[in-house]
């Protein structure tokens, strides 16, 4: 199962949501990258383009070809929708788009003020036109549903402007169905640690990804890891709190070794905040929390 991820070089949020203008009512969000120029998004996740519009802003619908792990630990379809590229003509209804390619940029096509992408979320598949014009006369996704709750954060993402929202920070792309992950490398990264974190070895990972130096590893490279995971027992109680949930099932729930936790599960920068708490949680109840 992938995780959705919100992928871009740099995140500048220069809209919210149901903001004024073109956000009243709506759940979207404008991304404007690092400048004025003209930023890349890559997929979020493995989907298909269920519709692309361009008598307006190049409006363009990807849905996940399978269901996907949402930042708040929704297990779901997931559809986004993304305005204002310059030029769709690379892309065709039934494309299919893999996790992490490039295929949407910023632009100024339809009404817009400078280059940026409006996104917005959408719970579940592709329905009906995809969208609806509501009540404060904008159009918006069918089923939006939050960005930031939607959408985890690569962690190698350089934040201008957050937007002020509570991005759960990821470093892995694939969450784990006895599957390889695909490891981020982040500063400060060494094979070492990232083996020592993944229950493998430095071998096995350079054998997988045909390293030749060891030593010389990349920040924004990705990395496949060999899956040597074990999960937690499936939680099955009423409880809200990751640290009563772990208490009841006998494991360790102190803050250092949630923190580990929390890391080996992709979930960097672990404070004990309720939002990333909660994830836990989510993941413990569904049987899908990787033990360290």
């Amino acid at each position: 199962m992938e995780k959705a991820v919100l992928m871009m070089d740099y995140l500048n949020v220069s809209q919210k949501a149901d903001n004024s203008f073109s956000h009243k009512g709506s759940k979207a969000i404008d991304l404007s990258g690092k400048d004025s120029g003209i930023d890349s998004l890559k997929a979020p996740f493995t989907g298909v383009v269920k519709k692309i519009y361009t008598k307006d802003a190049n409006q363009v619908w990807l849905e996940s070809t399978d269901k996907v792990l949402y930042a708040d630990g929704t297990i779901d379809y997931m559809t986004i929708s993304t305005w204002h590229d310059n030029d769709v003509s690379n892309l065709k209804v039934g494309d299919i788009i893999r996790q992490g390619e490039v295929y949407y940029n910023e632009g100024k096509k339809g009404y817009a003020t400078g280059n940026h992408i409006h996104l917005t979320v959408g719970k579940g598949k592709f329905t009906g036109t995809g969208w609806y014009k509501n009540s404060d006369g904008n159009w918006c996704i069918n089923n939006q549903y939050d960005v930031y709750k939607a959408l985890f954060l690569i962690d190698t993402t350089n934040i201008i402007n957050s937007g002020g929202y509570s991005w759960i920070k990821t470093s892995t792309l694939v969450d784990t169905d006895n599957k390889n992950i695909t490891y981020i490398v982040k500063k400060g990264d060494t094979l070492y640690n990232i083996a020592r974190t993944y229950n493998t070895t430095v071998k096995e990972i350079a054998s997988l990804n045909n390293i030749k130096n060891v030593n010389l590893i990349v920040v924004g490279e990705k990395l496949l890891i060999p899956s040597k995971l074990t999960y937690f027992k499936k939680y099955t109680g009423n409880s809200k709190s990751i640290v009563d949930a772990l208490k009841s099932i006998g494991e360790d729930y102190s803050y250092k070794y949630r923190t580990r936790i929390a890391n080996i599960n992709g979930i960097t920068n672990y404070a004990g905040t309720s939002v990333q708490n909660n994830l836990l949680l989510k993941l413990l109840k569904d049987g899908i929390l990787i033990k360290p």
